[in-house]
């Protein structure tokens, strides 16, 4: 930079040399070459209705939120206006039959599967197998049978779960979950006791947003903010930059900012990229609610871009909700998501894979 400065330097050139230098910068979205983000084509497996291009109509899943599973097990789907959830294979195939969640009125949103010894289900003297919270403010648990069970209420304290996680703090396994509403994360011991103590707080987010959803990646859990919806609190504010997305340690501390507004509007999938799905170093993926958009990451919080078609087009998926990568069975480079489409009153269950490799 100091020889631009120099006096032998003419004004002209100088000031030619410098407005060069300021649009190849500042116009820079990303270090990225755009084609490393392009040749990405989606996949429709489920939907409630016609009209999707999906391979097979489902009515029951009508907006879908979370997925989960085990090593060996098929995706289970939280399916929120139905409150049930549903069990596909890789290729949107039902497995088993449906699970009811609270009676048919929990609206389930966020899921985990569960493979310790603890999370006992009481009446049955199980550990649960899956776990689902709801925006009804309940958690409920199944190992077994045609319905989950009710393990925490939180109902009448004004809880609204939009999603949750599960992780190890020293020896023990906690359940975090967002509570949306209420502006915080509700914390359950592995006997689905409320406990107190892991603050998630982070002074610099505006009063006005809450945690939208949480994940556990690697032992980090990655917190998405969105905007409340006034005057009741309970829904987001859709809108361009809308969004904060915090890393904490799983006793609740922050460790820092991964991304705060710029590309975000509503997030709320989060998901490590999966094998061979990005060119992007050890890239993040956080899907948009707001607008649909996948946008990738780099693992310190560098905005990449978001993920586009073999013609440069944007991916839009209209209610996006969760993305996940590495499902068991499946291709290890298809990230698998679900939707609300429509205001959140249909459902779509799909893929995106890379095409152009």
């Amino acid at each position: 930079m100091k020889k631009f400065m120099s006096s032998a330097l003419p004004l002209k050139g100088f000031l030619i040399s410098c407005s060069f230098f300021i649009m190849l910068n500042g116009c820079k979205k990303h270090e990225f070459p755009s084609e490393l983000l392009s040749g990405y084509q989606q996949t429709n497996l489920v939907s409630d209705v016609d009209g999707y291009g999906a391979a097979r109509i489902d009515p029951t899943l009508v907006n879908p939120w979370g997925i989960s599973f085990s090593a060996t097990s098929p995706l289970w789907i939280s399916a929120n206006h139905t409150s049930l959830s549903v069990i596909y294979d890789k290729d949107g195939n039902t497995v088993i039959p449906n699970v009811i969640i609270q009676n048919g009125n929990g609206a389930p949103t966020g899921q985990v599967f569960n493979g310790t010894t603890g999370f006992v289900i009481p009446a049955s003297s199980k550990p649960a197998r899956f776990i689902f919270c709801g925006e009804d403010g309940t958690i409920t648990a199944w190992n077994g049978g045609t319905a989950a069970v009710l393990v925490a209420d939180r109902s009448k304290s004004g809880a609204v779960y939009k999603g949750m996680t599960m992780a190890k703090d020293g020896d023990a396994n906690f359940l975090y979950v967002a509570n949306f509403k209420e502006s915080k994360i509700d914390v359950f011991d592995s006997t689905f006791t409320y406990v107190t103590g892991k603050a998630f707080h982070d002074p610099s987010i505006p009063g006005n947003y809450g945690p939208f959803n949480i994940k556990n990646i690697d032992g980090w859990l990655y917190v998405t903010y969105a905007k409340h919806q006034a005057p009741d609190n309970v829904d987001d504010q859709k809108g361009p930059g809308n969004g904060y997305v915090d890393v904490f340690n799983t006793k609740g501390e922050l460790v820092k900012r991964f991304a705060s507004r710029g590309a975000l509007n509503s997030p709320w999938g989060i998901a490590p990229a999966p094998t061979g799905f990005s060119s992007v170093p050890g890239a993040i993926l956080i899907g948009n609610f707001g607008d649909g958009l996948i946008n990738v990451y780099t693992t310190d919080g560098k905005f990449a871009g978001s993920i586009k078609d073999k013609w440069g087009h944007d991916i839009k998926i209209d209610g996006l909700w969760a993305i996940e990568g590495n499902v068991p069975h499946a291709d290890p480079q298809r990230l698998y998501f679900t939707a609300g489409p429509a205001d959140e009153s249909h459902g779509l269950f799909g893929y995106i894979e890379k095409m152009v490799k």
